[in-house]
């Protein structure tokens, strides 16, 4: 969720117009009495005023308890699963608002791990991820809707192998609490690629991209734990 600067900026001068209000109200009706009612009325705004701000909380995402998976389908007959380890970002959360909610991450290529150290180099070379050009993956949402159904899905631009394109990504367990004295967000995100969108075609099926050696489609899951800032 997005912190709403211009809603920030309306908050801050009403306070500083109400705070300035009360001051006059004091000094030239009341001002031997102590607070007048317009300086009550000023902090009851005041207090609103941050209430409101405060209902987008910021937290940044926490690699070690987040997992970047993908499947893809291997010799038509197998799905094969790899990971990447190392990942930052941010997410910005009201539960009230969700519109105003935003997620933004970061996915280190090089931290690719298929549990094979000769498929993982393999992989980062020119057939396929090409990680020395194209070091990172990126999602930046540009808005997050609530499908009634405890779901959402967030929007955003998507930049991976020097494109950028606009995807949508399911999101599901939306969770927030506190644990051992945080505030925590979970929340996983799905969503899937086709691969030769992005120029990598290597053991692709023309005729028939998701079968032959290697599929086409790439799903992904993205569990995310989240720290409060």
């Amino acid at each position: 969720m997005k912190i709403n600067y211009s809603k920030r900026a309306l908050g801050t001068s009403i306070a500083a117009l109400t705070l300035f209000a009360g001051a006059v109200g004091s000094v030239g009706v009341m001002g031997a009495w102590g607070t007048s009612e317009a300086a009550a009325n000023s902090n009851t705004m005041i207090s609103e005023a941050a209430a409101a701000e405060s209902a987008t909380r910021a937290y940044d995402i926490d690699a070690v308890h987040t997992s970047v998976i993908f499947k893809i389908r291997h010799g038509t007959v197998s799905n094969f699963y790899g990971r990447f380890n190392e990942m930052s970002g941010t997410i910005d959360f009201d539960a009230d608002k969700i519109e105003n909610s935003s997620l933004n991450m970061t996915v280190q290529i090089g931290s690719i791990d298929t549990n094979n150290a000769k498929r993982d180099v393999h992989l980062k070379g020119a057939d396929f991820f090409n990680a020395r050009q194209y070091d990172t993956a990126s999602f930046k949402s540009t808005g997050i809707k609530s499908n009634g159904d405890g779901t959402y899905t967030a929007t955003g631009d998507f930049s991976f192998q020097g494109k950028t394109v606009e995807l949508s990504a399911d999101l599901h367990d939306v969770r927030s609490g506190d644990f051992n004295g945080k505030s925590m967000l979970g929340v996983e995100a799905r969503f899937s690629i086709k691969r030769s969108d992005f120029g990598m075609t290597k053991y692709l099926n023309p005729s028939d991209p998701d079968s032959g050696p290697l599929g086409d489609t790439v799903e992904i899951i993205v569990a995310i734990e989240a720290v409060g800032k």
